[in-house]
């Protein structure tokens, strides 16, 4: 797959837009919509939360793309689309009325994008079986998302056998985002950087016709010191 940089933005950045402007005369974007730091507590305070979460969601979606539509329009050649950045799994959407609201939420933030590709990312939780956790990607590609799947080698939250399973399930059109991390605390989040031949068995385990997305470069011994694995949130200096 081309070279992809996420990045998440809402406010007005200048310093930000310029980086971006450099970036793509060498490598095609993937441009992050605005990430909602409540996101996981909504979604896993059940249904109706969700929804509300969705209506509010949209709403500021307005500003972010207002704000940022005649700098995508000017490098239109070499942004490849928006990351809806909502992390999808099956432990919040494991009724079909769940799923249902967030199908129909789906379709209106796409008409509310317009003609440029979205992409947004699932991971396994092992709450819908395999050929239904196969379905369901396949109803979210059909809905006009490229849908990226988390390994969960990183995660550790299923074993080897049941992701297996769950991969067999899964078309090749779904790319596989290999998680170049390995976790060691649930709460807070903590994890290590992958050993190579940890990263190296992980994709052995997949079938072969995916795409393929590395999560994430900060976990890679080339970025020592260049990314960090702790949010900094300190501004830039120009």
């Amino acid at each position: 797959m081309a070279a992809i940089w996420f990045r998440n933005f809402y406010a007005a950045c200048p310093w930000l837009e310029e980086a971006l402007t450099i970036w793509q005369r060498h490598m095609p974007l993937w441009l992050g919509l605005h990430t909602d730091p409540d996101y996981f507590n909504q979604m896993a305070a059940g249904e109706a939360a969700q929804g509300k979460f969705f209506a509010a969601y949209l709403r500021k979606l307005n500003g972010v793309v207002a704000r940022w539509q005649s700098w995508v329009n000017e490098h239109e050649k070499s942004v490849l689309g928006w990351y809806v950045p909502l992390e999808l799994s099956d432990a919040y959407f494991n009724t079909a009325s769940q799923r249902q609201q967030l199908h129909e939420f789906l379709h209106q933030l796409k008409q509310r994008m317009g003609k440029r590709k979205l992409a947004i990312s699932v991971f396994m939780s092992g709450e819908l079986p395999a050929d239904e956790f196969g379905a369901w990607l396949n109803e979210l590609q059909e809905l006009g998302y490229q849908v990226w799947l988390q390994d969960g080698a990183g995660t550790r939250a299923l074993s080897e056998t049941q992701r297996k399973d769950y991969f067999a399930h899964i078309n090749c059109d779904v790319v596989m985002i290999n998680e170049a991390f390995r976790q060691t605390n649930e709460q807070p989040f903590d994890a290590r950087p992958a050993r190579p031949e940890e990263l190296e068995r992980a994709v052995a385990q997949q079938p072969k016709c995916h795409q393929q997305i590395l999560f994430s470069l900060r976990y890679l011994p080339e970025t020592a010191g260049l990314l960090y694995l702790t949010d900094v949130n300190a501004q830039p200096t120009r």
